[in-house]
């Protein structure tokens, strides 16, 4: 976060002073509006609880794909009309959107049945649910039921969902929406960030009609994702059947066939690509599942993606192929194997063919092999 200013180092247990704070200048920030600076307070402080279920809660929801909250009552029933607008990459499919990592992170979010669920990730509580509908590759929000914290207005709930979407679940940092009346208190609309958004809240704003850009599409790690990557063939199958699409991208920008190569075995990756998924699914850096597995040497991925017809000399968005990467990392047996299924090894970008990698990275027995 450069354009902010250098961060403050984390772990630091003293308390930080009111003049710790500092504010931001529209001037200095890319959003043309002034901002509190929130890190002296959210980089430094640790989420602690006395509670140790609060403690296990904040940190259980690794294996959670959000099933277990649909239709869950909410405490409170407030239900306000929204026209939130959020870009999807052609649809946004069930599964999750964010899920808490530490204590220091304060929601789960999924998205199941067309509608928005927010998790307090500590109490494990349905707090917020939103309405939702997908036209035209964006995500609009029609409705929201419930609300974050006590006597907060129909704008300000808004306001938080928004902001919990484009910051939790697309992982971009924008202002996060602070109540109007701790404007004349930085410490405590700091401490206020903490408690409501955890570490993940650094800057903040006061201005109620400040509406955030939104620079990446809002996606999740769908149920054909999570299916992936536990190995479950049977739920791979069936959420194919519910017509998830076999090269949709994850919050990470991978297909399911990406995910695959994180498996020893390559018994999902034969069934994705039985069910039809293209083995040069692109990611939303435009690498494809060859390039990935050539990255994480695994030669039986590598060679199943070729038999099935990926093309060994695709390159990605910077212009770098599969063989760039096995000569860089030092994967003889897969240069081998992509020479063979025909890698061109006179592909360049940026100056860099696969031999130019390969001698910088000193791999003597690749730079041979390249050169013969």
């Amino acid at each position: 976060m450069s354009f902010f200013g250098k961060s403050p180092n984390r772990g630091k247990k003293e308390e930080p002073k009111e003049e710790s704070l500092p504010w931001i200048e529209p001037a200095q920030n890319p959003f043309g509006v002034r901002l509190l600076d929130l890190r002296p307070i959210t980089q430094t402080m640790l989420a602690t609880s006395s509670d140790p279920q609060m403690a296990h809660n904040a940190i259980s929801y690794n294996t959670e794909d959000g099933t277990t909250f649909i239709n869950t009552p909410l405490s409170d029933s407030t239900l306000i009309s929204s026209n939130i607008i959020i870009p999807i990459d052609k649809m946004l499919a069930p599964g999750v959107l964010f899920t808490p990592q530490t204590m220091e992170h304060k929601w789960a979010i999924y998205y199941h049945n067309d509608t928005l669920i927010f998790v307090r990730s500590w109490l494990r509580q349905v707090v917020i649910t939103a309405k939702t509908l997908q036209k035209e590759n964006a995500l609009v929000i029609e409705s929201i039921k419930g609300k974050f914290i006590n006597n907060e207005s129909p704008e300000f709930t808004q306001k938080l969902v928004k902001y919990l979407l484009i910051s939790h679940s697309i992982n971009q940092i924008v202002p996060a929406p602070l109540p109007r009346e701790l404007e004349s208190t930085p410490k405590d609309a700091a401490l206020w960030a903490f408690s409501v958004y955890g570490n993940i809240a650094q800057i903040g704003i006061f201005d109620e009609t400040f509406d955030p850009p939104v620079n990446k599409p809002l996606r999740s790690h769908s149920l054909l994702h999570i299916a992936v990557a536990q190995g479950n063939i049977n739920e791979v199958e069936k959420q194919f059947r519910n017509g998830l699409s076999l090269d949709l991208l994850a919050g990470d920008g991978l297909a399911p066939l990406h995910w695959s190569i994180a498996s020893k075995e390559i018994q999902v990756m034969e069934k994705l690509l039985e069910l039809g998924a293209d083995p040069d699914s692109r990611s939303a850096e435009g690498a494809t599942p060859l390039m990935n597995a050539v990255q994480s040497n695994k030669i039986h991925h590598v060679n199943l993606l070729l038999q099935s017809g990926a093309n060994a000399n695709a390159i990605d968005n910077r212009g770098f192929s599969s063989l760039h990467r096995a000569a860089e990392m030092g994967h003889l047996d897969i240069v081998i194997i992509l020479l063979k299924s025909g890698a061109d090894k006179n592909i360049s970008s940026d100056g860099h063919t696969p031999l130019s990698f390969a001698e910088r990275r000193g791999h003597e027995e690749i730079v041979k092999v390249l050169r013969g």
